[in-house]
């Protein structure tokens, strides 16, 4: 008996505990987006995207152009010459769909490099909104993770202010 009134007991102090927890919530990637950093961070990103493009291009066209060669002398060639034209062809569009993957993965790789620092920034200003306006926890709303909650503030403003958002 003595453990079930132990048990009531710290229940109800969980409970009243939980109760009076404090609960915000931001659009996280609308935050990130707003900040300063993220506009150079997508401008340089954009710049090295043009520059990677740019070296795909050049395959492309020098394919194109050995496509056409090919299809002008193709009557006059051997079997045997077909062949490795054909074989070289291929290779050239196996390269060009490396170099395409390759490019995707650079792309994401210096969005990491551009991003964790911004996304980190962020971060922090929110540990320190959270311990300055006593909240318990923050949800992120961009993803619609949380479908129902009680009644919960929204930190978008202060985070502004505190990055020098207007």
């Amino acid at each position: 008996m003595k453990y079930l009134y132990y048990l009531v007991a710290l229940l109800g102090l969980s409970m009243g505990v939980s109760a009076q927890t404090k609960t915000a919530y931001i659009n996280f990637q609308q935050l990130v987006s707003l900040m300063p950093e993220s506009k150079k961070a997508a401008d340089s990103l954009q710049k090295y995207a043009d520059q990677l493009n740019a070296d795909g291009q050049v395959m492309v066209a020098e394919y194109t152009k050995n496509l056409v060669e090919f299809d002008s002398l193709a009557s006059k060639m051997t079997d045997g010459q077909k062949e490795i034209r054909v074989t070289a062809l291929k290779q050239q569009q196996a390269n060009i769909q490396e170099y395409k993957y390759r490019m995707e993965e650079k792309l994401n790789s210096r969005e990491g490099e551009l991003l964790d620092p911004i996304i980190k920034k962020a971060k922090e200003v929110l540990k320190a909104l959270l311990k300055e306006k006593g909240y318990a926890l923050v949800l992120d709303n961009s993803r619609d993770a949380v479908i129902v909650a009680n009644d919960a503030d929204d930190l978008m403003p202060f985070a502004k202010a505190k990055l020098g958002i207007k």
